[in-house]
């Protein structure tokens, strides 16, 4: 049997449209470090992990498109301050360089989450940050959590932009360690489901943590003495990473404990090798039939 050039292409479009899934496109850098609590400030600048997070927002707010909103939502953390992970966000924030380029910074908690992932959208945010869970004083409860997972749908759309993924909305999240009523990135795997997502749970580890070539380009003046100030941490990543580039490990074993990418990096959710075979051989199937057709007439 002669296959023609168009079922060929056809087959070809197949397997690109099999591929073709979940896209996650904006600036991400998604860490296991509960850095908030291993830092602090002076008067005027931020130390150890605050000065990670500092470098966090320079780094997104760079990279995210001109046309989204000069505005960084935090969730579960208030403006007053008063606890360490609202302290940690309020600092890294206020010592920036985005105050100075017109960015502001909001608070939602609790009942207020919900509402403000629903209408998630970058005519009204630039950033989201997901402060830590289960590791900080102040952070995300159990429930604020659940409502964070239970909202996948809205953090990808959110980052993956209006129609066009190099204007996606930017995500800053922390490490996760919750107690047994929420999940630990629920909403992460519910996007990527070939991630994995490693709770080390206790104290955490203080392994040496070291900045890829990627990282030190992300993080333009963070030192790995820097980053090792803010430990211990958490949680590390493994299975499909898509895109998203490592940005720091720890060696013995090799553990990924922050990940990310720039503007546009997109992170696809690959279907099952038989389920693209299958569509594959059924677009066969069809236009050998449609072949068949035509010379009967």
């Amino acid at each position: 049997m002669k296959i023609s050039k168009g079922l060929i292409l056809g087959l070809g479009l197949a397997a690109s449209l099999g591929f073709a899934g979940t896209s996650w496109a904006g600036p991400v850098i998604i860490d296991g470090t509960d850095a908030n609590d291993h830092g602090s400030a002076s008067a005027t600048v931020n130390n150890n992990g605050w000065l990670y997070m500092q470098k966090a927002l320079e780094n997104l707010a760079g990279a995210v498109d001109a046309s989204v909103a000069k505005v960084v939502l935090s969730l579960g953390t208030t403006g007053a301050g008063g606890n360490q992970t609202s302290d940690a966000i309020i600092s890294a924030f206020a010592k920036s360089s985005l105050p100075g380029s017109g960015w502001s910074l909001t608070h939602v908690g609790g009942a207020g989450i919900a509402a403000a992932l629903a209408g998630l959208g970058t005519a009204s945010t630039g950033i989201l940050y997901i402060p830590t869970a289960g590791n900080t004083s102040g952070d995300l409860s159990d429930a604020n959590l659940g409502i964070i997972n239970a909202a996948s749908a809205s953090i990808a759309a959110f980052v993956n932009g209006p129609g066009d993924p190099t204007k996606g909305g930017g995500l800053f999240s922390m490490g996760e360690s919750p107690g047994s009523g929420a999940t630990a990135y629920g909403w992460l795997t519910a996007v990527i489901p070939g991630i994995t997502v490693t709770d080390i749970g206790g104290g955490g580890t203080s392994a040496t943590l070291s900045l890829t070539a990627a990282g030190s380009s992300a993080f333009p003046g963070l030192t790995n003495g820097d980053l090792n100030n803010a430990t211990p941490w958490h949680n590390h990543f493994g299975g499909n990473l898509g895109s998203l580039s490592v940005l720091a490990t720890a060696a013995n074993p090799t553990r990924n404990a922050i990940i990310g990418g720039g503007a546009g990096t997109v992170i696809v959710d690959v279907p099952e090798p038989g389920t693209i075979l299958l569509f594959a051989f059924g677009l066969l199937g069809l236009g050998v039939m449609m072949r068949r057709r035509a010379t009967a007439i």
